[in-house]
């Protein structure tokens, strides 16, 4: 008799990217994604992944973060919890400032720039 659990479907995107519930602080009132400084894919849709780092700008909204960027995008803050599209425009999204990640299920090169960069945030 098998008594473990098992999965009866799977829903795309929902994997999870926190190594641990034991200290996580989310975002307060959440953060909003500027629509406008993401690209669009073929399909127009503007995703962006459930675990991406995330930057403010001087606007004081949130865009994916850019090793290479000058625009304040290079200063990530906080890591995105959920998927999202913004193709409709900006959305106001939840977010870790303090947790420890899975850094396989980031959607970025974690590296020692971003780990300084994110000291709330532990890459495991």
């Amino acid at each position: 008799m098998r008594l473990q659990p098992r999965d009866r479907f799977d829903v795309e995107g929902d994997y999870e990217i926190l190594a641990s519930l034991e200290v996580v602080r989310e975002v307060t009132n959440g953060i909003t994604i500027d629509a406008t400084a993401i690209t669009a894919d073929a399909n127009g849709d503007k995703i962006i992944k459930k675990g991406m780092p995330l930057s403010k700008l001087a606007s004081g909204k949130f865009v994916p973060y850019d090793s290479a960027g000058t625009d304040g995008s290079e200063n990530p803050t906080v890591i995105l919890k959920r998927t999202v599209n913004v193709k409709d425009g900006d959305h106001v999204v939840g977010g870790f400032e303090v947790a420890k990640v899975i850094a396989a299920r980031i959607p970025v090169t974690v590296d020692d720039t971003l780990r300084e960069k994110m000291p709330g945030i532990t890459f495991a």
